[in-house]
């Protein structure tokens, strides 16, 4: 009988490595490196947070290195305020995302006494538009203060980071935990949201998009579908719209990569 091969512990030999050297904090002056990697726009932080405040619907702090990390300035949001990111959402995750898993968030406020909402921590990812024009995902953790007399929330203290490189797949999951002393954060809820297949389109926006992935010009998809000129640049502008697309290039790129053309 052969025996069982055992997995080399990689991790374990560099301990063992690490332990048979000097002491790193003898070697370096640690005060000085954080000072140094933290300087500036800290941009080794690989996080963002800012504090929403949705009884004016604006930023009432944002950190200063929002281009690092999601390829927009801090300024670009201020000017925005809340609805500018939400622009940036990828047009099917923003459909799951209005219409389920905020929909279980406020199903998680009405069952929670008022004073106990900051306890809990709300986290989601989504996909959202770059600024070069390529989609990523993004990790949003969010805990709601100050709730009104009605037990609704108007501030959002939120984290966010790209985990495009870690998360490959379409999928929405919602996790949400709780704060218990001396235990930390305790997930107590979580749920997924396939992808549905749908878009925000509708078949004629998606006839008229494939002829212009065909290379058709406006009035040659006039004549092809017996429509007016007008009504086809029409369904280009409501389809730039309904996606945030800028241009059309920039429309088809975004059908293609999520298979809405077949």
């Amino acid at each position: 009988m052969k025996s069982k091969k055992k997995n080399r512990n990689y991790y374990e030999e560099y301990l063992e490595v690490c332990r048979s050297v000097s002491a790193a904090s003898g070697i370096l002056d640690l005060k000085e490196a954080l000072k140094k990697e933290n300087s500036g726009k800290c941009r080794s932080l690989p996080f963002g947070t800012c504090l929403m405040d949705y009884s004016c619907n604006n930023y009432a702090y944002l950190s200063d290195h929002c281009d690092d990390i999601i390829s927009y300035s801090k300024d670009e949001y201020i000017d925005g305020g809340p609805d500018y990111h939400a622009r940036k959402f990828h047009p099917d995750d923003k459909i799951i995302f209005t219409s389920q898993v905020f929909r279980d968030i406020r199903e998680f406020w009405s069952h929670i006494p008022a004073g106990e909402i900051p306890n809990y921590r709300f986290s989601f990812n989504h996909r959202y538009s770059r600024k070069d024009g390529t989609t990523s995902q993004l990790l949003q953790q969010s805990t709601y203060m100050e709730p009104d007399p009605g037990g609704i929330p108007v501030l959002n203290l939120l984290t966010f980071t790209d985990i495009g490189d870690f998360k490959t797949d379409t999928s929405l999951v919602l996790t949400v935990s709780r704060l218990i002393d001396g235990l930390g954060y305790v997930k107590v809820f979580s749920k997924s949201y396939p992808q549905s297949g749908n878009t925000l389109l509708s078949e004629r926006e998606l006839e008229v998009l494939r002829l212009c992935i065909d290379g058709l010009t406006s009035k040659m998809i006039a004549e092809k579908l017996f429509l007016s000129e007008q009504t086809v640049k029409n369904h280009k502008r409501n389809m730039m719209a309904k996606t945030s697309a800028s241009n059309i290039a920039a429309l088809i790129s975004l059908s293609l990569m999520n298979n809405w053309i077949f």
